[in-house]
Formats: structure tokens, C-alpha cells, sequence
């Protein structure tokens, strides 16, 4: 799995240069209606706006998750104190003999 992750890597690295590569013209960039336009390359403008994106975008994913990151923690906390019942029901196991109706409870017939 991780040659195939590395393979996809080099061909989208490769793309972008690509990208890079072939757009070069400088293009008048305006920030605002005061200042004069900056001429930047349009592989910079594109690069810029797909990073700005691909952060947004996973800022978004990750706020859609929270619900789920909750429910995670409270599911370890759980497991935690199941686990810590079951460690007890083991150490008091020996104490009483099995019923023979319901092995899982214990015998309290006199005999």
C-alpha cells in the first residue's frame, strides 16, 4: 500500500510541475482598487488558490468530525470501566461454585 501512495505522490508532484512549467505568464494580480496590480506568474495564482483550498477543505472535514471524535472518547472511557468490571468479576470468581441450572450465577443452594 505504500509504494501505491507513493506512486500516486510522485504522479500528482509531477502534474503540479507540469502545472508549472507550462504556465509561466505573468499575469496582473489586483488586491485591491487603490493599489497598482502586481504582475505574479499564473502557476503561482493557480498553486496558491489549490493549497488554499486543499487547507480549507480540511479544516472543514475536520470540524464535520467532531461528533464523531466525541463518541470515540466516550467509547474508550467505557471500555475502560467495562474493563476494570471485568478485572473485578475475575479476581471474585473462585469465591462461590457455579449453579448447575446457570453457570454464570452463583450456586446459593444450601446443601
Amino acid at each position: 500500500m505504500g509504494f501505491l501512495r507513493w506512486i500516486i505522490g510522485f504522479l500528482i508532484a509531477l502534474g503540479l510541475a507540469a502545472f508549472a512549467v507550462f504556465n509561466r505568464k505573468p499575469v496582473p494580480l489586483n488586491w485591491s482598487p487603490v493599489h497598482p496590480p502586481i504582475d505574479v506568474p499564473l502557476y503561482l495564482v493557480g498553486l496558491t488558490l489549490m493549497a488554499l483550498g486543499f487547507v480549507l477543505g480540511g479544516g472543514i472535514v475536520w470540524m464535520n468530525m467532531e461528533g464523531l471524535r466525541r463518541e470515540k472518547r466516550r467509547q474508550k472511557k467505557q471500555i475502560k470501566i467495562l474493563e476494570k468490571e471485568l478485572e473485578a468479576v475475575n479476581e471474585n470468581k473462585g469465591a462461590e461454585a457455579p449453579s448447575d441450572f446457570f453457570p454464570a450465577l452463583p450456586d446459593k443452594r444450601k446443601k
